[in-house]
């Protein structure tokens, strides 16, 4: 014989345990779903906030890739405005070693002119006489790696017996390069 009262006991007993283990699992699971959304949503947000920053950086980057970008070809311009003035730039000083080397012991050069647009030097100067002075000349036109021609514009006798004279020299270009 059953007893409905013992089972009705034992059912209500039961009954408890279930529902309080119901309750507590459902309160659980709820805080477990409740803690996941709240660590998705910061997760997400950080997330945001790490793919700013990175555009900030990749920006940045960029903004001083260009910056020195900028510098480099200004200092480029530079160094090619120079390249362009000493290649266009003549040096005198090797017609003037030119002529100390290719002097005659009796001749003297008391001036010089440059004219850079003909690529000539006009040399005044006195020697002792016509003979020298044509042999002077020959010896200038001799060198013909750098001289094109060499002309007398002027030439006087003075009382003292001495030659004055005005001389044009043409060179070739070569000679005002720049070499180091």
């Amino acid at each position: 014989m059953i007893d409905y009262k013992m089972l009705k006991i034992l059912k209500d007993n039961d009954s408890l345990w279930v529902n309080g283990a119901f309750y507590s699992f459902s309160a659980l699971l709820i805080a477990v779903i409740f803690s996941y959304a709240i660590i998705a949503l910061k997760s997400n947000i950080q997330k945001q906030k790490i793919a700013e920053i990175e555009k900030n950086i990749v920006g940045y980057e960029i903004s001083q890739d260009s910056a020195n970008i900028k510098k480099i070809i200004d200092y480029k311009k530079r160094i090619d405005d120079y390249g362009l003035i000493l290649n266009n730039h003549k040096v005198y000083s090797k017609t003037l070693v030119f002529i100390e080397e290719n002097t005659l012991p009796n001749v003297w050069f008391s001036s010089f002119d440059a004219s850079q647009s003909k690529n000539s030097l006009k040399l005044s100067g006195e020697t002792e006489n016509m003979e020298t002075l044509s042999h002077q000349v020959s010896v200038f036109e001799d060198n013909q790696d750098y001289v094109k021609s060499a002309n007398i514009v002027n030439s006087q006798i003075e009382p003292s017996g001495k030659i004055k004279f005005v001389m044009n020299l043409y060179f070739n270009p070569k000679i005002f390069a720049y070499t180091p």
